[in-house]
């Protein structure tokens, strides 16, 4: 029967949903199918307001609806019955459908409809069914529970279990608090036992201070019977303290057990104790921790049995309580129901009889209701068309509204990207100013060009936008705990440099480049691959790698893809039509999310056939929230199930739900908490439906990311490749100071998850008037809509709000700026992911029509799809190959725990790979690529101690020796500094007043009071002139006297020690750096001696204790004071030296030891820096080669302990079989007669166990391991401390060499002033001689200022100035014609733009629309050429180019270099003859000194007039400077020397205004013989501005005519093909090729009668039209007179033209 009924609902009536026999209850459960059954018979009206949903008032609304229906078709249909279908019993939809089938179908047979059912009603039962209809309404809104009601139950249930948790955890709470007082007394009986160990440690080693500092003579030795009971003594002293120790042990086991474990403290024993014992002892200690762990696990184990077994109770009996509750609530509610049945019978009697009555009531109020409803109709459409011309003026005003608030935004947007790019600029000019201004600077205090280096750190900061000048002032050394701002900024500039001098110290490069005096330049130390290898296992071993998680698995789908774009630009629609057409899915955020909240409210659950591997997979996908909420949902689920749950089925209860119902939940609680989706949840939901999309297709995002942390998340969860891993793990990486070669390689970046990136680039302003668009076809739609539905309610009153409600809501674009806003502001991020990093992205445009986008777009994605098919298929290949690598590059596990306390106590399994028989020699060299590295078992303490100290001594290598390149920095700008300030404070006191002045100013009024009536005596003037005298030699006193100050302030200022005091700081920074490589050396062999012991001994050996400290220079001075910090700010004090830590690496904790550097005491002057710094690199060589021998000694000293020991072993049992044989021998003696002699026994063979050869063998390996590295290391060091000697070196002489520059300049300036005084005062004297002898006054002032001598205090007497020499000579300009300068500046910028010759005519507009308008001002172009126009330029480049498409330039230049001399046809063969002799290698080309030697057509070498006047410049020698240009012009710059090729060259200049005459030109060249060609036409004008053009032509005609010996084909292609350009005919199109040229020229010969091997006469070739045709069309022999189109006149109103003749 379901079957049939089944076929029914789905063929016949084709319900809205597929019906299958087993969900008919489930699906007819809410009453919906039951009202479309109806409706398909048209018995059912209203089923418009049905619902679909399962909730309670859906059902309520819908079952009461369906009640009048049932009863008026007269199926038994009671209150029962729809609680049975409502509830979704077995059978009960069953049997209501079929007597739905069975009545409908006899309703069909008799044709009636619902109104004649009802018509045909008798009116007592219509009026009892409306009453029966009635009572039945009432009961059911009893009976079913409203959503109120459901939710307050759930909410119930739900605080009712967190009341049972919090009762639970206060439970457990009790126990918790127990646990955590057992383990703070735990925690302070450790500390206690802490305490006890770091006194006693303390109290060692003040013993071991006071045992170092005691002053021990050495007595004599004594005997050996004195020796053996001191020994005995001490051995039994140590046996008592070790009984004492393990008594004691035993006692503080015995009172407090609990804590005794492996964290116990243990007493150290100095007593040697034996292999046996110790392993017996460590066997006992593991024993009974074992012993104590399986306690604590049974107690563990009943305890939470107890606790399971207390908490099941416990639910039991919240289960009873609750069952009774509902029972309870059941049998209330059945009362109830009860006591209203009995009311309603008593009534209904009553309302039967009032029915009729009703029903007339009835009729007459339809009646007047049809009335009042055609008038309100009436009204209603008046109201409306009023509302209607409303809502249009008031949609108009927001449209212009919004149009204005679009363009005031996208003006703020354009400020706002204005003022970004503004304050950018402004940075970089910023920027770029400070950096000039710091070059001025560092030339102002040098006088000096700027190092490489100071400009390599320049350019560093301006590269990282750092600012070169300090912000603020830091203290070398200490950094302070919370820097302000500007501090922040000068600590990142200290990082900045320090890691890039680390990077050229590292490296050997920039400053540290090995010196080019010394040698070759050596490259930096290889990598120590054996030590990479050692610090790569220990790091496996501590940190051991994990695998990457797997990338998610996702069927093949041939295209994956997102478009993006703003909205309302066209992508919804357009894939739309894409899915329709070609059955891509489209998945959208808003149809994605509305499904996922769909199904959370429908309750969808996972099917029963659903794989759980599946569901896992995918549930794995989500994150941590929605798991939460999904516990959440399931548990409240539970807790509804309720009393209406108690009748399902069991299984039913325990349905899960779907993982698109759980995303939609969490988005639910999302939105309603108001908040937006998450992220991670979006990237859930979109995953999730891309699972659903069948293999092969294709899937789109429509408008997915829209930000670039969506993009990154859908990226990682596509591909399973996390974008910013990179990143991560090169900010996280620590320093490390060498690599392992053999380290798997990192994997190459993954593809982009996607194949198609596209955007759809629109307008802000088309977006708007699409949205605009929209809006109103809405409204429209809407309005139509109330005008159709109006006439059909005509049974409802017409309220006056529903005008308005039809009409569109008034904003509904307000958010379209927002989301342009957004768009735009996420969109630069989008476009940097998308283009530059997955290089994915496609633009296109979407501002035309639907067509046009959709094939647009379909193109695209075609394309993309075609390329990801031939991209996977070429994949699959490699695909497999690097799954193969990869498998064989991840790294196995390196030992367990349990292996390595297997090595630690001495087993001796070794089944390493490495491993090889002790016959066999290993033939590569450790460290090569060949070798095995011996890979033992290693105790993993010594790892776990090894690993951080080795990163340790990584981390203060690189921040020592940053620190040291700080501290040189520092002392280089300081020591510059101080030198610019000594040389300004001498020249300051070098100009300090003096007293000549006042005695020149006495002398000279004294000497202007001697009466005239005397001057003329003879004995005056020589009184005079004696006075004179007496005044030169005081001024010359005073002079030397100045002098021998000055002298002696320099000599101060050289000897005040401050030098001497920063080159000690100076050496002492470099020997710290040395001390830093010798510290870097002696860790590493610890490091390695500490490891390759580890592998074949279970106690290492105790580290040396002293520590390897170089020599530094006591910089203090006599009072113990050092040197002024703010002058010489220097590197870390000696008592702030690095402290390393050692001891034992066993159980011993770490000691850290403190190096005392020793000083050495200050020197005496004369001691040379470089000998110090050699001293200092002496010892620290040796210090390396010391600890390099006594490696060497002990491994050699274990190499011979084995041998002896073997040696031992074999006596041993020498000795042992030699007893044996003696002891045979006393035997057979007693029992009988002697035996005959028999031989000696031979000695038995010591058989060795296979374990100890091959443990022999390892350790041979090891050791050859162990010396290689170390020789590596070694040899290093030593390199590394040699560049540090050189440059110290170096930079102590440099610096010494500025100093002694300075005092030389000060002794310069002294001299020089010195000289420059006496120099002023013989001025004087001889001025005032020339008065005594003219026996005149000195009527003006004499003034001596300083180191000059003035008149009148004005006028400054200066020697007589030497004769200038003469400017060189300047070529004038002219109007239009360039200069030398002028041809060789635009040559060098044509040939820059196009080496070949050829530049399209587009470029050499550009170019010369630049020099006209970019250079206005300069002296680029002639005045003329400046005056060009953009329209006359592009004029003048199409005269050039002769209406094609490239332009032969140097053509151009030869144009534009006139005037100079044409030559004729005579000149040219005569220049070609020259030039052929000059070439005697017959190469085609001369060299510039060669071609300089040849005479061209013109004389270059004419005599100059030399002008009179010495400052006047010679005269410009034009054509010399032009026949240099010409070379430059046609010669080959890439070969070196420049090369000319003069052939070429010649035929530039056959040019001619006829090109048919340049063409016989050209051919008389290349053949070497005169032709002559006769033009029909006019003759052509001569040109202007050339210099003897006149007599060219009248030699030619003159001179008598050669032979003509015919031209061959060849030749003829030979001039057609210069310069690279076409030959265009007046007939027909230019020739496409030069074969096609060779046929035609062939033709032409063997229509003239000639093959094409034969040479024909010019004369009679010349008459041909097609080679008339080619003569008069060959462009590139036109000489253009550029000068005449320039001087052509404007017109009013309108530009010049130009146009050739």
């Amino acid at each position: 029967m379901s079957d049939i009924l089944c076929r029914w609902l789905n063929s016949e009536l084709r319900l809205s949903k597929v019906v299958e026999p087993h969900s008919l209850s489930k699906d007819f459960s809410n009453g919906y199918l039951l009202g479309e059954v109806l409706s398909r018979y048209q018995l059912q009206e209203d089923f418009q307001s049905f619902s679909t949903n399962s909730t309670g008032n859906a059902k309520l609304n819908n079952f009461t609806r369906l009640e009048p229906t049932l009863q008026l078709l007269g199926v038994p249909f009671d209150l029962s019955m729809a609680k049975a279908v409502m509830q979704g019993q077995p059978g009960a939809a069953t049997r209501l459908l079929y007597q739905l089938y069975v009545l409908l179908q006899k309703k069909k047979r008799s044709g009636l409809t619902g109104t004649a059912l009802e018509t045909m009603q008798p009116a007592a039962t219509a009026r009892l069914h409306r009453i029966e209809n009635h009572i039945y309404t009432q009961r059911l809104r009893a009976v079913v529970k409203r959503e109120a009601d459901e939710k307050m139950q759930k909410i119930t249930q739900r605080f009712d279990k967190r009341g049972q948790d919090m009762y639970g955890r206060s439970v457990m709470a009790e126990l918790e608090q127990e646990e955590k007082r057992r383990h703070l007394q735990e925690e302070r009986r450790l500390q206690d036992i802490e305490k006890h160990r770091q006194a006693r440690k303390k109290q060692q080693e003040i013993m071991e201070r006071i045992e170092t500092a005691a002053v021990r003579i050495p007595k004599p030795p004594m005997s050996r019977s004195l020796r053996a009971p001191r020994n005995q003594q001490r051995q039994q002293e140590a046996q008592n303290v070790h009984q004492q120790i393990a008594q004691f042990e035993k006692s503080r086991k015995r009172l407090s057990p609990a804590s005794y474990g492996p964290t116990s403290f243990s007493v150290q024993v100095t007593r040697a104790v034996s292999e046996d014992e110790m392993a017996q002892w460590n066997n006992e200690y593991v024993q009974k921790i074992r012993q104590r762990l399986e306690e604590d696990a049974t107690a563990r184990e009943q305890r939470e049995k107890r606790r399971r077994r207390a908490l099941i109770q416990q639910l039991h009996t919240h289960h009873t309580h609750e069952e009774m509750v509902r029972e309870e609530q059941l049998i209330a509610r059945l009362v109830r129901q009860s006591q209203q049945e009995k009311r309603i019978a008593v009534q209904l009697m009553q309302i039967r009889q009032q029915k009729e009555v009703l029903r007339q009531n009835r009729i007459l109020r339809q009646r007047q209701y049809e009335e009042q409803r055609l008038t309100a109709f009436h009204q209603a459409l008046d109201r409306e068309t009023a509302l209607l011309q409303q809502d249009r003026v008031e949609h108009q005003e927001e449209i212009r509204k919004e149009r204005e608030l679009h363009a005031r935004l996208a003006a703020e947007r354009a400020q706002s990207k204005h003022q970004k790019h503004f304050n950018i600029c402004r940075e970089i000019l910023e920027q770029i100013v400070d950096l000039a201004t710091k070059s001025g600077e560092y030339r102002l205090l040098t006088a000096n060009a700027i190092p490489l280096k100071l400009i390599r750190e320049w350019k560093e900061m301006y590269f990282s936008g750092k600012p070169l000048y300090e912000v603020s002032e830091l203290e070398l050394g200490v950094e302070p705990a919370e820097p302000s701002p500007e501090q922040a900024i000068e600590l990142e500039k200290l990082n900045i440099l320090n890691q890039q001098d680390y990077d050229e110290y590292t490296n050997m490069t920039g400053e540290w480049t090995w010196p080019e005096e010394e040698g070759e330049s050596r490259a930096p130390p290889t990598n120590n691959d054996i030590l990479g290898h050692v610090v790569a296992r220990l790091q496996n071993i501590v940190n051991p790698p994990c695998l990457n998680d797997p990338s998610p698995q996702f069927p093949n789908f041939s295209l994956r893809a997102c478009v993006l774009g703003k909205v309302c630009s066209g992508k919804t629609t357009c894939l739309t039509r894409i899915s329709e057409v070609h059955g891509i899915h489209i998945l959208s955020a808003d149809t994605l999310i509305q499904e996922a909240l769909a199904a959370h409210q429908a309750g969808e659950q996972v099917p029963s056939d659903h794989s759980p591997e599946l569901e896992t997979s995918a549930e794995s996908c989500g994150s941590d929230t929605q798991e939460a909420e999904q516990r959440e949902e399931e548990s409240s689920t539970a807790a509804d199930s309720g009393p209406v749950s108690k009748d399902l089925p069991k299984k039913d209860s325990e349905t899960k739900q779907s993982l698109r119902a759980q995303h939609g939940a969490a988005v639910e609680k999302a939105l309603r908490r108001g908040g937006a989706i998450p992220d991670e949840l979006l990237i859930d939901i979109f995953i999730h439906a891309v699972r659903q999309v069948p293999e092969g297709r294709g899937w789109v995002l429509d408008g997915f990311p829209t930000n670039v942390s969506q993009a990154r998340l859908l990226e990682k969860a596509l591909s399973g490749a996390d974008p910013d891993q990179a990143d991560r793990k090169r900010r996280n990486k620590k320093p490390n100071l060498v690599e392992d070669k053999n380290a798997p390689k990192a994997p190459p970046p993954p593809l982009p998850a996607l194949h198609l990136a596209m955007l759809l680039e629109v307008s802000d302003e088309q977006v708007l008037d699409r949205a605009i668009h929209q809006s109103q076809q809405v409204r429209e739609e809407n309005a139509n809509k109330s005008n159709d539905t109006l006439p059909k309610t005509q049974d409802q009153t017409l309220p006056p709000e529903h005008t308005q409600q039809s009409a569109p809501p008034a904003g509904d674009h307000t958010h379209i700026q927002h989301r342009i806003a957004t768009f735009q502001d996420a969109w630069s991020k989008l476009e940097k992911w998308f283009g530059e990093k997955q290089k994915i992205l496609v633009k296109v445009l979407a501002e035309v029509d639907k067509d046009a986008l959709f094939r647009s777009v379909e193109t695209v994605l075609f394309n993309t799809m075609t390329a990801a098919q031939k991209g996977d298929e070429a994949a699959e290949g490699s695909v497999k190959v690097t799954d193969d690598s990869a498998s064989l590059t991840v790294p196995e596990p390196i030992a367990s725990e349990s292996a390595a306390k297997e090595g630690a106590a001495g087993r001796s399994r070794r089944t390493s790979i490495s491993t090889v028989s002790a016959g066999e020699a290993p033939s590569p060299t450790p460290g090569s690529t060949g070798w095995v590295y011996v890979d033992e078992p290693l105790p993993q303490e010594i790892a776990e101690y090894l690993v951080p100290y080795w990163d340790t001594v990584c981390s203060s290598y690189v921040s020592n020796v940053k620190a040291v390149m700080q501290n040189l920095r520092s002392e280089r700008n300081l020591i510059i500094h101080h030198l610019y300030n000594i040389r300004e404070d001498f020249k300051q006191y070098l100009r300090r007043p003096d007293l000549k002045q006042e005695f020149v100013s006495v002398w000279q009024r004294d000497f202007n009071s001697v009466p005239d009536d005397m001057r003329q005596d003879e004995e005056t003037k020589a009184e005079l002139h004696h006075r004179l005298d007496e005044l030169r030699e005081r001024l010359w006193d005073i002079c030397d006297k100045r002098r021998e100050e000055a002298m002696e302030e320099r000599a101060g200022v050289i000897g005040d020690g401050w030098l001497k005091d920063h080159t000690a700081l100076l050496i002492n920074h470099y020997s710290t750096l040395m001390q830093v490589e010798v510290d870097r050396f002696q860790d590493t062999l610890r490091v390695l001696r500490d490891y390759y012991t580890g592998m074949y001994r279970s106690v290492l050996p105790e580290a040396p204790q002293d520590f390897t400290c170089l020599p530094l220079l006591d910089i203090t001075n006599n009072n113990g004071s050092q040197p002024d910090r703010t002058k010489s700010p220097s590197g870390p004090a000696p008592s702030e030296r690095l402290t390393k830590s050692a001891g034992k690496k066993n159980t011993e904790p770490e000691e850290k030891k403190t190096k005392v550097v020793p000083l050495i005491g200050r020197r005496s002057p004369s001691t040379d820096p470089s000998r110090l710094l050699q001293d200092i690199h002496q010892t620290a060589l040796t210090a390396i080669t010391n600890m390099a021998s006594v490696e060497v000694q002990q491994v050699e000293m274990e190499v011979n302990q084995e041998v002896q020991q073997q040696q031992m072993e074999r006596e041993k049992a020498l000795s042992q079989a030699s007893a044996t044989n003696s002891a045979k021998k006393k035997s057979a003696k007693k029992k009988g007669p002697p035996s005959p002699t028999q031989e000696p026994t031979p000695p038995p063979l010591i058989e060795e166990s296979p374990e100890e050869v091959q443990g022999r063998a390892v350790r041979s390996r090891i050791r050859q391991e162990y010396s290689r590295a170390l020789q590596h290391e070694e040899g290093a060091a030593r390199q590394r401390l040699e560049l540090v000697k050189l440059h110290a070196l170096s930079f102590v002489h440099s610096v010494q060499h500025r100093a002694e520059q300075t005092h030389t300049e000060m002794q310069e300036w002294l001299d020089h002033r010195f000289t420059s005084e006496m120099d002023s005062i013989q001025q004087l004297s001889e001025v005032v001689q020339h008065h005594i002898e003219n026996s005149r006054k000195v009527p003006h002032q004499l003034v001596l200022d300083c180191t000059d001598f003035f008149i009148d205090g004005e006028t400054r007497v200066l020697p007589t100035p030497p004769t200038p020499p003469r400017p060189p000579p300047l070529e004038q300009t002219n109007h239009s014609t360039l200069t030398i300068l002028q041809l060789h500046g635009l040559h060098a910028q044509l040939h820059k733009i196009a080496p070949t010759g050829l530049v399209s005519s587009t470029e050499l507009c550009k170019v010369l629309q630049e020099l006209t308008s970019l250079t206005m001002g300069s002296d680029a172009l002639p005045e003329a050429w400046m005056n060009l126009t953009d329209s006359q330029v592009q004029e003048l480049v199409c005269v050039l180019s002769q209406d094609r498409e490239v332009v032969d330039w140097r053509q151009f230049l030869l144009s534009a270099a006139q005037p100079w001399p044409l030559p004729s046809q005579n000149q040219l063969l005569k220049t070609l003859r020259r030039f052929r002799e000059r070439d005697t290698a017959a190469s085609g080309v001369l060299t510039l000194e060669q071609y300089k030697q040849v005479e061209l057509w013109f004389s270059s070498q004419r005599d100059v007039p030399v002008p009179d006047d010495p400052t006047e410049p010679l005269p410009f020698d034009r054509l010399a400077n032009l026949k240099e240009f010409f070379f430059a012009l046609f010669a080959d710059s890439g070969s070196s020397p420049a090369v000319l090729d003069y052939l070429t060259m010649l035929l530039y200049f056959c040019c001619h205004p006829d090109p048919a005459q340049g063409f016989t030109r050209a051919l008389s060249i290349v053949t070497q013989h005169k032709h002559q060609y006769r033009h029909t036409s006019p003759l052509l004008q001569s040109l202007p501005y050339m210099d003897g053009a006149e007599e060219c032509e009248a030699e030619e005609e003159d001179e008598s005519v050669r032979k003509d010996d015919g031209v061959l084909v060849d030749e003829l292609l030979r001039v057609l093909s210069h310069g690279g350009t076409r030959v265009t005919s007046h007939h027909r199109i230019e020739s496409n090729s030069r074969e096609e040229l060779q046929q035609d020229l062939v033709k032409v010969f063997k229509e003239l009668g000639f093959d094409a091997e034969e040479k024909i006469p010019f004369s009679m070739l010349s008459q041909h039209p097609f080679l008339q045709d080619l003569m008069e069309g060959s462009s590139q022999y036109l000489l253009t007179d550029i000068h005449r189109l320039l001087h052509i006149p404007k017109s009013d109103g309108e530009p010049s033209s130009f146009t050739t003749s």
